[in-house]
């Protein structure tokens, strides 16, 4: 049953009448509720729902209110119903329908004059045909629902008869013009390509109307108009079809263009066309990427690119379409989601990129495009997830011939997804493309010697993302490389002002990872304020104690989220996993931190990296001890900016704490200076506040200010930080490291002069720690007791004393002890001629330092083995092991014949005697070009066999 006499009008803003008379809808709620009756037509909806539209703002709304804002309604459109009737809207159950014939609901008179239109043009009654589409775009009065248009619920069908509309307008267009009335359309041609400067079958039409109303001129500066107009709004080039108008028109194509405008039939066109944009430069340096996403696409029904704002994910995905090998008959449909606010047009979206006809829904689409085969790309989903998740399960439920390809900065996150993380460039790809483009700005432009290291370094701190390297390359219209580089440090002002065609969130580098950030809830965007203190990569338990998350794996969801948005990155086979920042989001976020905020991270992140340190450093000297040193590699670049932070915070403290716990990390990877400097540093200040310092802290200090001393070469200053840091320990009753550090002031001490004094001190030491039961700190002295004895010339003794302290050091673990006193015992069969015995000392040595990736004593045993291989019969290899140490000693630093220089001149001089001075540095030359694994292939040689072989054997000559 209906109710005659009511017609709603909705195509504008409401327009409700009963019996001719205008009905006032009342207040907000009546319109919306009444806009959500409409949109349902002519099916029903819930009462569940209807209260989740309309009443979407309050939060927790009541059945009452729909029941009271239904009666109200219902007194307005139907204020004569008898008592107990329920008029125009009717309940059945918990649903609500209007009870309204299709005539009296504009909007559907609306479509079913254009449907009628549609099959009366496939008839061939073209005259027809117009009639219908004139009296269907009668019923238009402006924007659908134009009083609600900010309800959500009324978006996708607002965007679907705006299509609908736009196509008929098209349509009826078409049909005027093969009816020959070319002038009349022209004006009218004008009018749509003034409202929609973006649809290029609407500029098509009033091409043709103006060349058939003979004028050409007219019709060639439409073609540049809608050109420029491409150009400057979206990046691209006209379509095909607007490109085969323009050269029907240059030649006068008369048999193009008059005939018939487009195939009569309009009705669910299936289109052959392509909405894949022209891109006007080239790809460059994505060769491989292009192969694997291709092969990707040609076996998986789904692929999405994934990355951070700027990477490339679009660019890349249009080059996979259009390098797709035969020219598709349908497709590929690029739609670009980034301007669309709502899940809830998602559908419509794409319904219209594809011109298709109907209510825009998922379903619909789903029915229209099973038969098709073609690739479709959703460019930019990431704010979209829940609408584009319920597109693609239904289209790859139901269309076996629909291929996906996505561009996100997230998965979406479903089965049958198959992800692709579009890297960075590398270095050299990304100096190729900085290449490309600057020749594009500067007519000429080519990389050279001058210009080689800024521009290096320009993409290097731009972390390979091709966005931010092409807007360093368009400044070089108006600066030089060096100043570009050097302007990178506020690189947020300098790099903007990019493309007008591009997208607004692709203009500058800001605004690229800005739509990354503003898609984050308040913890997302705090976690990822407060891991921007990481200066490298962290892991789960450095992000939870930034975060103040207890236990750890609380923090793990806003984490992933974070990872999944491509704001953080994961770094690969890292297990525990690590992330890390590129250090554009770094700085990015870093000016979205305020004061107070920035105070508080530094603090929590200095205790963490403090915290962490100190508990390794009970495993350094053990079973232990690679895995230990490896995580502190990791944590490195901690290490350096919680050093930095304590020294600008004034600190001193800090300092001697960090440096306490990280000395001999520092000792056997090779941070010398770096080591000194914090120490340094802290000692400075401490000097200059006249800060109190806890013993303790002071005495691990002083041993670590030492001990990396002693690497740099001078031996007295060593002793003598050593000799404070044993009475330091003393102060506090620490008998353990005051026997300790004795021995080794003992050992720095004897280096320039051993003495009787020195050997009793070290004698003394061991016998201290063996009744504390201090095994590492004994298997020490032991090993610093042999050298002395050997300096002494005692050598049996000496091989006595450094063969216990190898048994102590493998006892417990400590393999710096067993390594250093196979070291020292090479030495003393050195001494005597004995290189059997030397051989023996290298194969106990060189699988421990190894083990341990030791540096700095592996660095010295090199340098031993040099004279050990010359005596062997080989002195050309001798030297080029003393190049390869200079060379990769160099580079930290560290020089063992600085350090020693007893032995280790001696060393030197037994090589260069066996070749002549010439010869000798030629060998040393060759030898700096070794790297480390060929330098370890040597040794393993030496090991194994006794000798290295002949000179042009080696791999790295």
């Amino acid at each position: 049953m209906t109710i005659p006499g009511v017609a709603l009008g909705v195509l504008g803003g409401f327009a409700v009448s009963v019996d001719g008379r205008p009905v006032d809808l009342g207040g907000s709620r009546q319109r919306a509720l009444l806009a959500a009756l409409v949109v349902a037509f002519p099916g029903d909806v819930s009462g569940e729902r209807l209260l989740e539209q309309v009443w979407h703002d309050v939060d927790d709304p009541k059945t009452s209110s729909l029941h009271f804002a239904v009666s109200k309604l219902r007194d307005r459109l139907s204020p004569q119903r008898p008592r107990g009737d329920e008029g125009v809207i009717v309940r059945e159950g918990s649903r609500y329908r209007l009870a309204v014939a299709a005539e009296q609901i504009d909007a559907v008179r609306f479509t079913d004059l254009v449907a009628r239109g549609d099959r009366l043009r496939e008839q061939g009654a073209a005259q027809a045909a117009a009639d219908a589409y004139a009296t269907a775009l009668s019923c238009w009065r402006g924007s659908p629902y134009a009083d609600v248009a900010d309800a959500e619920f009324v978006r996708s069908e607002v965007a679907r008869l705006t299509a609908v509309e736009l196509r008929t307008r098209k349509a009826l267009l078409q049909i005027r013009l093969d009816l020959g009335g070319a002038d009349d359309v022209v004006e009218t041609a004008e009018r749509l390509v003034a409202a929609h400067p973006l649809d290029e079958r609407a500029w098509e039409l009033l091409v043709v109307a103006l060349y058939r109303a003979g004028r050409q001129a007219y019709a060639l500066a439409a073609l540049r108009r809608v050109r420029t107009v491409l150009d400057g709004e979206l990046g691209i080039e006209p379509g095909t079809g607007l490109r085969e108008l323009e050269t029907a028109v240059l030649r006068q194509d008369d048999a193009r263009l008059l005939g018939t405008v487009i195939p009569p039939s309009a009705a669910a066109p299936r289109n052959t066309n392509s909405t894949l944009p022209s891109p006007r430069t080239a790809l460059v340096a994505r060769n491989r990427e292009l192969a694997e996403v291709a092969a990707a696409l040609a076996r998986e029904p789904w692929v999405t690119l994934v990355g951070p704002g700027g990477v490339g994910k679009t660019r890349l995905a249009v080059e996979v379409c259009r390098q797709g090998g035969e020219r598709p008959t349908d497709g590929p449909w690029f739609v670009d989601l980034g301007a669309v606010g709502t899940d809830a047009l998602v559908a419509a979206t794409v319904a219209a990129a594809l011109q298709i006809l109907g209510p825009g829904t998922v379903d619909h689409l789903a029915t229209v495009l099973a038969p098709r085969e073609f690739v479709l790309v959703l460019d930019n989903c990431e704010h979209l997830l829940d609408g584009v998740v319920e597109l693609v399960t239904a289209l790859l439920e139901r269309c076996p011939g629909v291929r996906i390809l996505a561009t996100s900065r997230e998965p979406l996150g479903i089965d049958g997804e198959w992800v692709y993380e579009v890297p960075p460039l590398d270095e050299d790809a990304a100096v190729e493309l900085f290449g490309v483009r600057a020749a594009g700005v500067v007519p000429g432009w080519t990389i050279h010697d001058e210009v080689t290291e800024p521009v290096r370094r320009i993409c290097t701190e731009l972390d390979g993302i091709p966005l931010g390297i092409e807007l360093a390359a368009a400044q070089l219209r108006v600066l030089s490389e060096q100043q570009i580089a050097e302007g990178l440090s506020d690189r947020f002002a300098l790099l903007q002002g990019g493309s007008r065609t591009a997208p607004p969130r692709q203009r500058g580098l800001a605004d690229a990872i800005e739509w990354s950030y503003r898609l984050l809830d308040d913890e997302q965007a705090r976690l990822l304020r407060e891991v921007a203190v990481f200066a490298g990569s962290f892991d789960l338990e450095g992000a939870a104690a930034v975060h103040g998350s207890a236990p750890p794996l609380s923090v793990l969801p806003p984490l992933t989220a974070l990872v999944r948005r491509s704001l953080l990155r994961v770094e690969p086979a890292s297990s525990p996993r690590r992330y890390s920042m590129l250090q554009t989001i770094r700085e990015f976020t870093l000016e979205r931190v305020d004061a107070s905020e920035r105070d508080r991270i530094a603090v929590v992140h200095r205790r963490f990296v403090l915290q962490r340190a100190l508990a390794a450093t009970p495993h350094l000297r053990g079973s232990r001890a690679r895995q230990t040193f490896d995580a502190l590699t990791a944590d490195i670049a901690e290490h350096r900016a919680a050093a930095a932070s304590a020294a600008a915070a004034g600190d001193a403290v800090y300092l001697l704490e960090l440096a306490g716990a990280l000395y001999w990390f520092w000792y056997r990877r090779g941070h010398i200076r770096e080591g000194l400097g914090v120490i340094s540093a802290g000692l400075g200040a401490v000097e200059r506040s006249a800060t109190v310092v806890p013993d303790a802290t002071l005495s691990s200090a002083l041993t670590g200010l030492g001990g990396l001393t002693y690497l740099a070469g001078d031996a007295a200053a060593a002793a003598a930080a050593l000799h404070r840091s044993a009475e330091t320990a003393a102060r506090t009753g620490d008998a353990v490291t005051e026997a300790w550090m004795r021995s080794w002031w003992a050992y720095c001490s004897a280096i320039t002069g051993p003495s009787e004094e020195s050997l009793h001190a070290a004698h003394e030491s061991a016998d201290v720690l063996r009744r504390e039961g201090a095994v590492w700190q004994r298997a020490d002295a032991l090993l610093i007791e042999g050298m002395i004895l050997r300096f002494l010339g005692r050598p049996e003794r000496a091989r006595q004393v450094l063969r216990e302290a190898v048994e102590t050091g493998e006892r417990c673990g400590h393999g710096w002890a067993v390594g250093s006193a196979s070291w020292t015992l090479m030495r003393t069969a050195m001494d005597v001629g004995d290189t059997d015995a030397a051989l023996d000392a290298v194969r106990v040595m060189q699988p421990v330092l190894e083990a341990e990736g030791d540096v700095t004593s592996w660095l010295v045993l090199v340098h031993s083995a040099a004279a050990l291989v010359a005596r062997l019969g080989t002195p050309d290899v001798g030297a080029m092991l003393l190049g390869a140490v200079r060379a990769l000693g160099g580079r930290i630093g560290f020089l063992p014949e600085v350090m020693d220089p007893v032995d280790g001149p001696r060393e030197v001089a037994v090589v260069r005697d066996a070749l002549g001075d010439a010869e000798f540095e030629r060998y040393v030359g060759l030898g700096a070009g070794l790297d480390r694994t060929e330098v370890s292939a040597l040794l393993d040689r030496l090991c194994r066999t006794g000798h290295v072989g002949a000179q042009p054997e080696l791999s790295g000559s």
